[in-house]
Formats: structure tokens, C-alpha cells, sequence
């Protein structure tokens, strides 16, 4: 529960012991018990607990105020329980609502906290305390006052825990649900960014055909187009529906996770990106560093993403490199072009010049690839080039060879 409200009801609840601790001492007072003076100064600093209430919100979400301000309270009745009886006083038994009420608003270690702090208050006054004397020094009367204690003691505590208790568990089952309902909001928000990043790699590779059908439907307004040119056209139509096709298979089964090598992934994928890139040239340094890493159409579409990027960055070839680093496969790919770190630094927005700035071409790829663990990373590098380098979490910790970074 929010510790804001936690603190605003142990407030009213010390506002109430304070109260009844008043009565009591009146009472006392009433029967000829000799009762020290002092007790009513430490109850008055025990009523001063309550104006917590009043704090500022951002002070009272504050734990550590929660735990102090009990920790205050427990020695507070420990100095007015050692001058009305010590252990004998039936009041010595609110230590356990409170007890109950820390471990509702506090973590476990703090809580244990409290309790050893309460297990030795409550051994000091078993042994240490000024026991309450009649002035006429009968016992009669102490013995009536204690069972009168222990009745009301009873009766109080009963109270609070039928009245408190319910209203704190129903504040954390609320909260609970909350948390439930923003994390299947956050799994919706991740389909619905897995399924833009599909929609938005099937327009790109859809680009190419549509390029080709518009400069073939020119030629046809002219009166130029031949067999050849239809056959283009056909095929090229087959090529927009085929990728409509996958894009939704692909957004149907985006979230099932499996698992496939790295190498044999990364050959896939390039295959299928000379197909809408067909000008597209790279130079596979080394790319043998086998690993299995999470198999997902939204990780096909981010990579396709981040070669397409590297390409536009530039006009020389894409450099194509892979290694496994802290059991991690990283794939780097480089566009060598003197010009393509300031391509880069185009967009202020979503570039920087620091190592992890994030080009707006890939932040979807980015949003995809850390739902599987994984990270993008794009750095200029100091001969103007660029490199972007994908990291996957290795499922199989198996692989051929032994790389280091």
C-alpha cells in the first residue's frame, strides 16, 4: 500500500492510543496510585507522533520516515511503560498491533528490525520498571486495576486489528491489482511497438516493387510496354503480396519465442533482404561465431531494419562481423564511409555522438530487440564511419570456438 496512507493511519491510531493512555492515567491518578509526573511529559511527546499526518505527501511516501517514526513510538511506550508498571501494565500488549502493522508496511528486514527492538523493550521492562503503589497499600485494588487493564487492553486491541487490518490488506490487494493491469498494459504496449516495427520493415521492403510497378506503369501511359514488362509487373505484384502475407503470419505468431543459431539466422536474413535491396553489397568479415540466440519475426525485422540503416548511411559496402563477448552473441555491422557518422548526427532528437545514441531508424528495432534481453548499440567511429552492433542473449552457452572481445 501507498506508504503516504499507511503513515496517515498509524497517525489516527497513535491519536487514539494516546487517548485511552490519557483516560488511563487519569484513572489512575483517580484511585490513589502514586504515578510519576514524568509519565505525562513522555505520553505529551508520544502525542506529538500524530501530527505525521500532516506532513507534505512526498515526506510521508518516504520508508525510511515509516520505520523511524516506529522505531520512536516503540521507545516512547517503553519509557512510559517503565514509570506505569513495566511488564506488569497490560498495556505492554500493543506492541504486538503494532508489530502487525509494521510487517503489513514494512519490508521484511525492517520489520525484523522492529521486532528485536520490541523482544528487548519488553525484556528490559520484565526486570527493570517502577511498579504502580496504592497510597494506602492495599494490593486488592492493584489486582482489580491490572485485570481492568488486561480487559481493556484486550477489548482496544481487538478493535484495531477488526477495524485497521481489513482496510491495510485491501489496500495492497488493490495495489496488487494495479500492478497486474499496468503489466498487461506494458505486454500490450510491446505487441502493439512488435507490430508496428513488422508493419513498418513489410512497407520497406515493399518499396522496391512499388518503385519498379510505378516506372513500368509510366512506360505503359506511353504506349512502351512489352511481354517482359508484364511479366515484371506480375512478378512484382507477387512480391507486395507475399510480403503482406508474411506480415501477417509474422504478427499473428510475434510473441512466440523459440530459439535457432545464430550464423544460420543471420544467412537467412540476408538472403531475404538482397531480395528488397538488390543493389545492397556487404563483406562478411567473420561471421562463424555459432550460438543459439531467441527466434522471433520481431528480431528477423529489427535486423533487416539495422542493415538497411547501415546501407542508407552511407555509399561503400556494409562490413559484417560476429562474435560471442559475455555470453552474448554480437553481431557488428559497419558502414565504412567517411560520412556516415555525421549521417548519423543528423537527428539530434535521437542521435548522439556517445557510444549507446540511438539512430530514429532503429528505435522500434530497439524497443523489439530488449523485449529478448538484447541491446543495439550505434558509435561513430573515429575515421567517420559508423557501427551499430546487435547483442542477443546466448540461450545455449554451446558454441564452436572460443571469441573474445
Amino acid at each position: 500500500m501507498k506508504l503516504s496512507s499507511a503513515l496517515q493511519r498509524l497517525s489516527l491510531l497513535r491519536l487514539a492510543v494516546s487517548l485511552v493512555w490519557a483516560l488511563a492515567l487519569i484513572s489512575l491518578s483517580l484511585t490513589e496510585v502514586t504515578l510519576p509526573g514524568v509519565a505525562w511529559g513522555i505520553l505529551g511527546a508520544y502525542a506529538t507522533l500524530t501530527l505525521a499526518y500532516w506532513l507534505p505527501p512526498h515526506w510521508q511516501r518516504r520508508r525510511n520516515l515509516l520505520l523511524l517514526s516506529v522505531i520512536i513510538e516503540c521507545q516512547l511506550l517503553t519509557l512510559l511503560l517503565y514509570f506505569t508498571g513495566g511488564a506488569t501494565n497490560p498495556g505492554i500488549s500493543y506492541f504486538l498491533v503494532l508489530l502487525v502493522v509494521a510487517s503489513v508496511n514494512l519490508s521484511r528486514l525492517q520489520m525484523l528490525l522492529i521486532a528485536a527492538l520490541m523482544v528487548v523493550d519488553y525484556s528490559v521492562l520484565s526486570f527493570w520498571y517502577l511498579p504502580l503503589q496504592l497510597e494506602s497499600g492495599h494490593s486488592h485494588g492493584l489486582m482489580s486495576l491490572h485485570l481492568a487493564g488486561m480487559w481493556l487492553t484486550f477489548v482496544i486491541s481487538t478493535a484495531i486489528v477488526a477495524i485497521l487490518l481489513p482496510g491495510l490488506f485491501r489496500e495492497r490487494q488493490r495495489r496488487q491489482r494495479e500492478i497486474q493491469a499496468l503489466r498487461e498494459q506494458q505486454l500490450k504496449n510491446e505487441q502493439l511497438i512488435g507490430i508496428a516495427t513488422l508493419a513498418a520493415g513489410t512497407a520497406h521492403e515493399m518499396g522496391t516493387p512499388l518503385m519498379t510497378l510505378s516506372m513500368l506503369l509510366d512506360d505503359a501511359s506511353a504506349g512502351q510496354l512489352s511481354a517482359d514488362d508484364l511479366s515484371t509487373m506480375q512478378t512484382q505484384v507477387e512480391r507486395c503480396r507475399q510480403s503482406l502475407k508474411q506480415l501477417a503470419m509474422a504478427g499473428r505468431f510475434a510473441q512466440q519465442h523459440g530459439a535457432h543459431d545464430a550464423v544460420s539466422w543471420l544467412e537467412r536474413q540476408l538472403h531475404r533482404w538482397r531480395l528488397s535491396q538488390p543493389q545492397a553489397l556487404w563483406q562478411e568479415l567473420e561471421v562463424d561465431a555459432s550460438a543459439e540466440v531467441a527466434a522471433s519475426p520481431l528480431l528477423d525485422q529489427a535486423l533487416l531494419n539495422l542493415l538497411d540503416n547501415a546501407t542508407e548511411a552511407g555509399q561503400q559496402p556494409i562490413q559484417i562481423h560476429c562474435r560471442v563477448v559475455d555470453n552474448q552473441w554480437e553481431l557488428s555491422v559497419t558502414q565504412p564511409d567517411p560520412k556516415a557518422a555525421a549521417h548519423i548526427r543528423e537527428d539530434e532528437i535521437f542521435a548522439s555522438e556517445k557510444e549507446l545514441g540511438l539512430g530514429i531508424g532503429m528505435y522500434l528495432s530497439n524497443a523489439s530487440v530488449e523485449q529478448f534481453g538484447g541491446s543495439i548499440h550505434l558509435q561513430a567511429l573515429p575515421n567517420g564511419g559508423s557501427c551499430c552492433r546487435l547483442r542477443l542473449p546466448i540461450l545455449d552457452t554451446h558454441h564452436r570456438g572460443d571469441r573474445h572481445p
